[in-house]
């Protein structure tokens, strides 16, 4: 690892994949290396749309409140531009939300857009063209790496070009990042050089969903609201989306997890099935939108989580992000946002390395990037396994999985009724701050908010919780949350516990 206390005057990165994950850690890269190359086995769209790599764009993406922060950060004004290339402004849009307590209608209060991936990516894709000491290789294969002799550090990878030529050659760096998504070969590369690669964390999640495409008329478009219906385990059906994107369209998923039922991808079985799942209010918009494309399907087996941080001798120059680290469930949203955070927090690593050099590099950022995304893995897990036919396979078990499948049925009955009676969303808010990987775990089991949960005249709910916290002395509540779920210390740097700190009362407020 070249860094010279200084942006390297003679460095050079290599990051392999231009998706959400690549263009992101390139932009990162471009503030401590002088060249940043990014190689792309796709080539690179003229206008926005999908990329034969990227087989899920059609589906919907979103970047959760965490991702939204970090991307505005290195891409400022990122969201106008979005508003510009004619995606949504949410910021005052209805959305309504059902889960099985009660039907609420949301505004959200801070500036965002609603976008298709495709749209988003062409947004940074584009900034990331303009910096200087960026550029792109496209239609181009990387097939191997290029280390030094002992095989403990990697300097450049092998490529074959994808046209008729088949060129095959080799470029040379101070830093490979692979960025390469599922369809990573870092670990054949791995094993190449004689590595064992460490058990990974396997969520057998068989996953399946199908989205359709409508035109929005003026008429409906004055009036839109987007929906989501967040079902309950054993319904047959894991979650409904209805939501806008760019250019006055609105895209419908049905999502199913467990893998006894896959949602069709034809016209007529899709349509029926879509107007079962819905309120009538949203039925009756549906039937005055113009359809436009789809329904197209997708479908998952499962979400991994590798640990290379294990390894007892990591080479040196390479590093890995995104999904070929670590896969989620794309239901939640959570990939992009997670990508988000490991770029950023390679940049911490970067900017500490700078200061006071340190040994091994890049098993200390593979070790802080396993930190820094533990929260979303671990929720999403709790989310996956309250369905039949989930599976989590690694040697050790998951802590505190039913606890928090309990906690959050009792916390979302609470909240649910409070804004519903009171028209108090505070509740909510926090659930969202939670979810969207910028609120702490911690700070959402506690005893305080537990103590709260467990006055609910002895529902069901509030006996199944009992049944699982297995305490009943109030002043040993939070030595006994402690013990139940992961600490996740590590995964919140001081700079975002400060903004959390100066914002969240205020937003929690409205």
């Amino acid at each position: 690892m070249n860094i010279m206390g200084q942006k390297l005057e003679c460095g050079k990165a290599l990051v392999i994949g231009a998706g959400i994950a690549g263009l992101m850690t390139a932009r990162v890269l471009s503030d401590y290396y002088e060249e940043v190359l990014i190689v792309e086995r796709d080539e690179f769209p003229t206008e926005p749309e999908s990329r034969s790599g990227v087989p899920q764009s059609f589906h919907p993406h979103r970047v959760l409140p965490r991702g939204r922060i970090i991307l505005e950060r290195y891409f400022p004004g990122y969201v106008d531009t979005l508003i510009e290339l004619g995606a949504q402004p949410t910021q005052g849009e209805s959305t309504v939300t059902v889960n099985k307590f009660g039907s609420l209608v949301n505004q959200p209060a801070d500036k965002d857009a609603s976008s298709s991936r495709v749209l988003l990516e062409w947004v940074l894709y584009q900034r990331v063209k303009q910096i200087s000491n960026v550029s792109f290789l496209p239609n181009t294969e990387v097939k191997g790496l290029i280390t030094s002799e002992d095989q403990q550090t990697v300097t450049g990878i092998y490529t074959k070009s994808r046209d008729e030529l088949k060129t095959e050659s080799s470029l040379t760096a101070d830093m490979v990042v692979d960025t390469a998504g599922r369809s990573s070969k870092v670990i054949k590369w791995l094993e190449t050089l004689g590595q064992q690669v460490p058990e990974p964390e396997i969520l057998k999640v068989p996953l399946g969903y199908s989205t359709r495409y409508y035109k929005i008329p003026p008429h409906v478009d004055q009036n839109w609201k987007s929906f989501f219906y967040d079902t309950q385990a054993g319904e047959g059906v894991s979650a409904v989306m209805v939501h806008r994107i760019e250019d006055h369209i609105a895209g419908a998923t049905i999502a199913s997890t467990g893998g006894e039922h896959y949602p069709s991808t034809n016209v007529t079985e899709f349509e029926e099935e879509l107007k079962q799942l819905v309120p009538s209010e949203i039925a009756e918009a549906l039937e005055q939108l113009e359809p436009y494309q789809g329904p197209r399907g997708y479908r998952l087996a499962e979400s991994v989580r590798q640990h290379f941080e294990k390894l007892e001798s990591w080479p040196s120059g390479l590093l890995v992000l995104g999904d070929a680290l670590c896969s989620f469930d794309p239901i939640y949203g959570q990939g992009m946002t997670v990508a988000s955070i490991e770029a950023e927090t390679l940049a911490t690593c970067l900017e500490e390395q700078l200061r006071n050099p340190q040994p091994d590099f890049e098993l200390s950022v593979l070790n802080r990037m396993q930190q820094a995304l533990e929260p979303a893995w671990w929720l999403s897990s709790v989310s996956d396994l309250r369905w039949k036919g989930v599976e989590y396979v690694y040697s050790q078990p998951l802590k505190g999985i039913t606890f928090a499948q309990k906690y959050i049925d009792l916390y979302t009955k609470k909240a649910t009724a409070l804004a519903l009676e009171e028209g108090n969303r505070a509740l909510f808010f926090t659930l969202f701050m939670m979810n969207g990987l910028v609120l702490p775990p911690r700070e959402f089991f506690n005893a305080h908010l537990l103590t709260l949960l467990l006055n609910d005249n002895g529902s069901v709910e509030e006996q199944q919780l009992r049944a699982e916290l297995g305490e009943e002395d109030p002043q040993k509540f939070q030595a006994r949350i402690d013990e139940l779920i992961p600490s996740f210390e590590a995964a919140y740097d001081d700079r975002l516990k400060e903004m959390l700190a100066a914002n969240y009362q205020h937003a929690a407020a409205e």
